[in-house]
């Protein structure tokens, strides 16, 4: 049974976390994870829009470079805290070198009675031998939008190292989990460990450590495609009126690309998105009205008039229906060049009058059982949007972004060799628009 002390005094000195692992209980670990988060001294070494890591020596006095890694997601607060909850499940589902996971014995404690002991086991690349981590796995509801889970490392020799294994000395890590206020959900990753064993702390600091980023990229960036998409009844509906609503003001600020006729498109990054996305805005000659109905309301029955790669649409519920607002699951299906294999997207698909002059119309892909098409491949539609504003009774602006998600062999190639195709597609369905709204 592990009994680790517990001190009278809350403060914690990190000469003491780092000399006395077995002597840390899960309350001190969920204490000190925000704070060392929060600490100012990290150096940032990957700076993507969909990715941040940073690095710091010597983190707890472990000797070693600990990480922080950043990351958003387009996913309620209780999916993401569900899964990484479960750190076996979470680290079978993004962790390549995963092989195993085990809760060994329950550990409960006060702040949360559905602890236990964990042991994660990983192959390490050859000549390596595999490693082994042994740690407290516990759980704290800050408020209703931070969630802590917590690593605390433990001392104990009566659970025998695997055969072939390393156990490697651990210190605090885990993840900070919170709802932020455009919507998406942002997990904070704390992770530092000696590799122990024949790799000493200079070579895990001096010629590791570009492999440790480049795992942690990958590792973060498979959460965001593991999670996405979640099931409807998931969906909380203010939450993605802010995302998208913070996605228009984020991508105003995005660099054109190409040339048109009419508007314009750009093209850029969201913190959510796996791919690049893509922004068109346009003025049409035509009532705001007549626009939320092309594009809203009857839009399955408009959409091949303006889309060349439009094969069929299909509404496969109605959620809600209203004049102000109406909400509907949506199945489409498009076609791509004769060597590639067509896509299919099913969809949360909503409109909603925000006032006399503005419509909001929303896209965000869902989990669905139905079964995908032969000769299709599902993509994915993060959540996408276009605002129509009144600009008088006979004309209305369109401001759309596009953020796709194509999967299967596209995918690769989406932000590379398909990034100049997909701007002129933007171009030809602007422009197919202006021409169907002048012909109505």
């Amino acid at each position: 049974m592990v009994k680790p002390f517990v001190k009278k005094d809350a403060t914690i000195s990190l000469f003491f976390l780092s000399i006395h692992p077995s002597m840390i209980t899960p309350a001190q670990t969920l204490q000190t994870i925000p704070q060392e988060l929060d600490a100012s001294d990290w150096q940032l070494e990957i700076d993507h829009v969909d990715i941040k890591i940073y690095s710091k020596p010597n983190v707890f006095n472990s000797n070693v470079i600990g990480f922080k890694t950043l990351t958003e997601h387009p996913i309620p607060l209780d999916t993401v805290v569900d899964l990484l909850k479960d750190v076996c499940g979470a680290m079978h589902s993004i962790n390549d070198l995963f092989v195993l996971g085990e809760n060994l014995r329950t550990w409960s404690v006060p702040i949360d009675d559905t602890g236990s002991l964990v042991r994660t086991s990983f192959q390490m690349p050859f000549p390596m031998a595999n490693r082994e981590f042994l740690h407290g796995l516990h759980s704290q509801k800050v408020d209703a939008d931070t969630h802590l889970v917590a690593y605390t490392p433990i001392e104990d020799t009566s659970i025998p190292v695997q055969t072939n294994y390393v156990r490697c000395p651990m210190f605090i890590s885990g993840q900070r989990i919170r709802s932020l206020s455009t919507g998406t959900v942002q997990v904070e990753h704390l992770m530092v460990y000696r590799l122990g064993g024949n790799i000493s702390e200079y070579v895990q600091d001096h010629f590791l450590k570009k492999s440790h980023l480049g795992a942690y990229l990958k590792e973060w960036r498979n959460l965001r495609t593991f999670l996405y998409p979640a099931s409807v009844d998931t969906i909380n509906y203010e939450k993605l009126v802010s995302t998208v609503l913070n996605t228009l003001q984020v991508s105003e600020q995005w660099a054109s690309i190409g040339k048109a006729k009419i508007g314009q498109v750009k093209v850029g990054r969201l913190a959510y998105s796996p791919r690049a996305a893509f922004r068109t805005d346009v003025v049409v000659n035509t009532s705001l009205e007549k626009v939320v109905d092309v594009l809203a309301d009857q839009s399955l029955d408009y959409l091949p008039k303006w889309n060349k790669e439009f094969i069929q649409g299909t509404i496969l519920e109605t959620l809600e229906e209203s004049p102000k607002k109406s909400a509907w699951i949506i199945q489409v299906h498009y076609k791509t060049p004769a060597i590639l294999a067509n896509r299919e997207y099913i969809y949360y698909f909503s409109r909603e009058w925000l006032s006399d002059n503005e419509v909001l119309i929303i896209y965000n892909s869902i989990q669905h059982a139905s079964p995908i098409p032969k000769g299709f491949v599902r993509a994915l539609l993060y959540p996408t949007v276009h605002r129509c504003i009144r600009e008088n009774a006979t004309s209305t602006k369109i401001e759309h972004v596009l953020a796709t998600d194509l999967k299967g062999k596209l995918s690769t190639f989406q932000d590379s060799l398909l990034k100049g195709g997909l701007a002129q597609a933007n171009y030809r369905d602007m422009e197919s628009q202006d021409r169907l709204f002048k012909e109505l």
